[in-house]
């Protein structure tokens, strides 16, 4: 029987669970999501000067080109506007797909515009059992001349002309060899029912992945914005470990290449990228659960933080409902008072933390959602989960 005593013992424990839980959320979890957004305006708004650096060094631009010639058309045009000596840079398309129209576009553009550093091949359509995108990159690394290599998609979007040179500059130091760069899908590629919580997902994943990275613990990268010393793509085996996947490759592939010291950040505004095939709909839907699967390839230490906050999120929150019901049925005011001043507190802190770091990701604006939609967030990465198991022979090639 519950008597008054064993009521007040049961909310003060609540009550401790929902202060600790809310302590940790706005100290080590609120940190660790500011400091994607503070890095990337801290590198936005840093002077940018190459000048006085080295030289560049020279870089091979990688396109996986599937279907879009009209995409990739404007990423060529926007490529040869960077602000980067054309001397140092290469652009090699790979024709990934069925569409004659891509072969018709290079063509056009490195005659007619006189671009001789602009070159095509592409993936036979016959191979079997070996994944495309894959072939496509390694025939890339192969026909690249420079001894770095920048990965691209046709359906990258670029928006400033100092993309290249921000991606490429910590090449300078020798000791860098893998140059990880944001990106996201591109939030006009999605539309209806569930856009926004979308959004916030993919924004999520994103912090995730770079605030790993840069605390120096990459674990995941994007084929969309990615760049490596081409030397090391060899001796490292290229994409082994990946070869009987459909995706993730690019996730266990900058695993096996990051090391403590060799990596670097780019995520200034300047050098974002937003990309829109797969739609973020297609993505949110098929591709985010193909990567679940193949993550557990990969180490999960940096992935259990997030999810300790998404149980200390639930936490705090059934924990002071017990605290405050159990002050309303003894009338202790204090008792009742609390917990709900310290979700209050936390969530007005985690909402700060977010709201920083989604307009720095220029993502769709959540603001008072957002304690919300970390509540439902463990529910879709279950759900994912739990696709990414019943689809499991869909992602192996052979």
């Amino acid at each position: 029987m519950l008597t008054p005593e064993i009521i007040l013992n049961i909310g003060y424990i609540a009550l401790a669970i929902a202060g600790i839980s809310a302590l940790w959320l706005i100290t080590a979890y609120r940190g660790r999501v500011a400091a994607v957004g503070n890095e990337i305006n801290r590198q936005t708004t840093a002077p940018f000067n190459p000048d006085p650096r080295p030289a560049p060094p020279a870089v091979s631009i990688i396109v996986v080109a599937g279907d879009d010639a009209s995409a990739l058309e404007q990423l060529i045009q926007k490529l040869f506007e960077q602000e980067y000596p054309s001397a140092e840079m290469e652009v090699i398309v790979i024709n990934d797909g069925k569409n004659e129209n891509i072969k018709d576009v290079v063509t056009r553009i490195k005659h007619l515009e006189q671009r001789p550093n602009l070159r095509i091949t592409f993936t036979p359509a016959e191979l079997r059992n070996v994944s495309h995108r894959k072939l496509a990159v390694t025939l890339g690394v192969k026909a690249a001349k420079y001894p770095v290599v920048m990965l691209l998609t046709e359906q990258s979007r670029l928006f400033s002309n100092q993309w290249l040179a921000r991606m490429a500059a910590p090449f300078a130091n020798d000791n860098i060899d893998v140059v990880i760069g944001s990106a996201m899908p591109s939030v006009k590629s999605d539309s209806g029912l569930g856009v926004r919580y979308r959004s916030f997902v993919h924004s999520v994943d994103t912090t995730e992945w770079l605030s790993a990275a840069l605390r120096g613990r990459p674990w995941r990268g994007h084929r969309a914005n990615l760049a490596f010393r081409r030397d090391l793509f060899f001796s490292s085996g290229g994409f082994n470990g990946a070869l009987n996947l459909r995706d993730g490759d690019d996730d266990i592939f900058i695993s096996r290449l990051c090391k403590p010291g060799n990596t670097e950040v780019v995520i200034a505004a300047q050098a974002h990228v937003r990309y829109v095939f797969p739609s973020a709909k297609h993505e949110f839907r098929t591709a985010r659960p193909a990567r679940f699967y193949s993550s557990r390839r990969l180490d999960k230490s940096e992935r259990r933080f997030f999810g300790f906050a998404s149980l200390c999120n639930w936490m705090m929150l059934l924990s002071a409902a017990i605290a405050c019901l159990a002050g309303l049925w003894l009338r202790n005011w204090p008792l009742a008072a609390i917990p709900l001043a310290a979700v209050l507190t936390a969530w007005i802190i985690e909402i700060l933390a977010w709201r920083k770091t989604l307009k720095a990701l220029r993502s769709r604006p959540s603001l008072l959602a957002i304690p919300f939609r970390l509540l439902r967030l463990p529910l879709t990465n279950l759900r994912h989960r739990w696709l990414s198991h019943r689809r499991k022979f869909d992602y192996h090639l052979f």
